[in-house]
């Protein structure tokens, strides 16, 4: 056999002394970025979608630079974790992470949240399609079934149920809940939120007033919506409690307009002659069930009023409400204001 050259042979050794170092040194690479010792301290939040398997997964972490090589990451992550379940959510890790911290991460993905708001005075109509217009339902109807269907467990003697009646416990406020979340999630949390603030003190001024916790909160929902001013709502609360003593109706514009799903400024003679239970103008006492949702203000106000003697009040052009104590004084402070 012929003898190799020896500046052959030179050039044999050069290859395979810069073969097995360029093995060597990317396996130092990779060594090292699987401990976490190269990379940046910047922090970096992935988001796991529904249908992501282990290969998106790794894919997405190499595109956001948390890990060099996603196939080098996936060897690891099923070797590691063979039976592991993907999970939604986001992930928010550094890009020097190790990929055992990378995987944990991984395995407890943060809940993807949507922040949503229910104002004061919000009638159950209103409630749904604010919740339809942040995709946090897929349809009203779904909504008021999940309503019609839930019990409101306030304590050991009262349980509320029917979405009319539950429309009020849906205490408007902020909240954030967990993306998917379900209609009775929404519910629970909401009606979680007026137990957390119904305390026993309310309870004894209800019992005080000889009313119970949904008479409180129907009568709430309607000093809510008419109620102008911090300072209008105990007035206000008065007018109507003092009507409540003598039987006299509440005469309550804001029980029409929830009847014609319309905040008219000014009732006509037709609209107050509707025929519904929820007409305080043709029915003595309160309505079946709340129009709204109350808030701690217009509660407040009701197991707190001011003590008067006013059954009658209006609301003049500038948002300023006006109160008397008879029909005569009410027609003259009409007059006065020019309404």
């Amino acid at each position: 056999m012929k003898k190799l050259d020896k500046k052959y042979i030179k050039y044999i050794t050069i290859g395979i002394v810069s073969v097995v170092s360029v093995i060597v040194i990317t396996g130092f690479v990779f060594l090292f970025d699987m401990f976490g010792w190269i990379g940046s301290s910047e922090t970096v939040t992935i988001s796991i979608c529904e249908n992501d398997n282990v290969s998106i997964v790794c894919k997405k972490m190499e595109e956001s630079g948390v890990v060099l090589n996603q196939h080098i990451f996936k060897l690891y992550y099923r070797t590691n974790s063979p039976d592991a379940t993907i999970y939604p959510g986001t992930v928010t890790v550094q890009k020097n992470s190790s990929y055992q911290a990378i995987t944990e991460a991984i395995h407890h993905p943060q809940s993807e949240t949507i922040q949503f708001t229910i104002p004061e005075g919000f009638e159950l109509r209103e409630i749904a399609k604010r919740l339809l217009a942040q995709e946090l339902i897929s349809d009203e109807e779904t909504f008021y079934q999940a309503m019609q269907s839930y019990t409101f467990v306030l304590n050991s003697e009262i349980s509320i149920s029917g979405q009319e009646m539950l429309a009020g416990f849906l205490f408007p406020d902020t909240y954030e809940i967990e993306k998917g979340a379900t209609c009775e999630d929404i519910i629970n949390i909401m009606t979680s939120n007026f137990l957390s603030k119904w305390t026993k003190e309310h309870e004894q001024k209800a019992q005080d007033l000889q009313m119970d916790v949904q008479e409180i909160i129907t009568l709430a929902s309607i000093v809510e919506r008419e109620a102008r001013k911090t300072e209008d709502f105990p007035l206000v609360a008065s007018v109507f409690l003092n009507r409540l003593k003598i039987g006299k109706p509440l005469e309550s514009c804001a029980t029409v307009q929830f009847i014609l799903h319309e905040r008219k400024p000014v009732l006509s003679v037709e609209d107050t002659s509707i025929d519904s239970p929820y007409n305080t103008y043709q029915n003595a006492g309160l309505p079946p069930a709340p129009i709204s949702a109350p808030g701690m203000m217009a509660i407040d106000a009701v197991l707190n009023p001011a003590e008067t003697d006013y059954l009658y009040f209006f609301t003049d052009q500038n948002g300023d409400n006006h109160y008397a104590k008879t029909f005569e004084e009410h027609n003259a402070l009409i007059a006065q204001f020019g309404l």
